[in-house]
């Protein structure tokens, strides 16, 4: 290919990215929430300390008074209903829910969808580098089952806790197929919660009546139960979530700020600069 050619190609790519907006934007968040998933489920050799971790998360919890978890799940575990619906909650409501939002704020409501964005491309990033130097056990594998899958020898500890999603569900996020992008070990901070947070509050920053505050309350509602119920998280684990996620969109709040003064100074920069006066240098 010759230089010309090149730049011809070069030039085509570039109007075409301008034509089509939407189809780049979407192949960035694509791509990086790919590499979110795959170094995610690349952290996963660490079981001694996942499971301690998790013993440590329950300790901390029993001192401070809501480890309330095993209690809760014992109150739905002879309810087929309840089991399954808390299994649908924590997968339909978190990726299937987050894709939907993002593709109507960013069609309908662009100056939300790009305060957003960032904020979850900020949490993510937060949330893998606590993923590869924190791994914590969720509930559901501190169990006799738990320990023998990952061969960790210490005596497991007698909780009660049921995983749910794979007794009572079809779906389930071991399916051996997703398994490269799953860490099991990827249990603080809670993002499906802190995800759900930040969703429902897009959806009410975008709607700004009474619906999008009822989503805006009830999704996280929901995923706190869905995601203790099914016992892929603590408690602890969805309020770490949850900071995380206030930190992400304050951080994504102040980047958008910044670039909108950057903009302004750009585009007022000509009109600050004025002509030297002729003959000034010989006055």
């Amino acid at each position: 290919m010759t230089v010309a050619e090149h730049e011809n190609s070069r030039v085509r790519a570039a109007a075409w990215l301008r034509a089509h907006p939407g189809l780049a934007e979407f192949g960035i968040v694509g791509g990086c929430l790919l590499l979110y998933f795959l170094v995610r489920g690349g952290v996963v050799n660490q079981p001694e300390q996942a499971f301690n971790h998790a013993a440590d998360v329950i300790g901390l919890e029993k001192r401070l008074g809501f480890f309330w978890e095993p209690e809760w799940q014992q109150a739905i575990r002879n309810s087929s209903f309840q089991s399954h619906l808390w299994d649908y909650v924590y997968f339909w409501l978190h990726a299937p829910v987050i894709v939907v939002a993002a593709i109507w704020l960013y069609f309908r409501h662009q100056s939300v969808y790009a305060l957003f964005r960032s904020a979850f491309l900020v949490s993510a990033l937060i949330g893998l580098f606590v993923y590869a130097v924190y791994p914590v056990a969720p509930p559901r594998l501190m169990t006799a089952a738990g320990f023998r899958e990952y061969g960790v020898t210490a005596a497991p500890p007698q909780f009660g806790f049921q995983d749910t999603m794979r007794e009572y569900s079809p779906i389930s996020y071991q399916a051996e197929s997703l398994k490269p992008f799953v860490n099991p070990f990827a249990a603080i901070p809670s993002l499906h919660f802190g995800w759900a947070f930040l969703i429902g509050l897009a959806i009410a920053a975008a709607l700004r009546n009474w619906l999008g505050a009822m989503i805006a309350i009830g999704l996280p509602v929901l995923m706190l139960f869905g995601v203790t119920l099914t016992a892929n998280h603590f408690l602890f684990d969805a309020v770490v979530g949850i900071l995380v996620c206030w930190f992400a969109l304050a951080a994504a709040f102040c980047f958008s700020r910044a670039a909108v003064a950057v903009r302004r100074r750009q585009a007022l920069s000509p009109l600050g600069r004025t002509a030297p006066l002729i003959g000034a240098e010989g006055d």
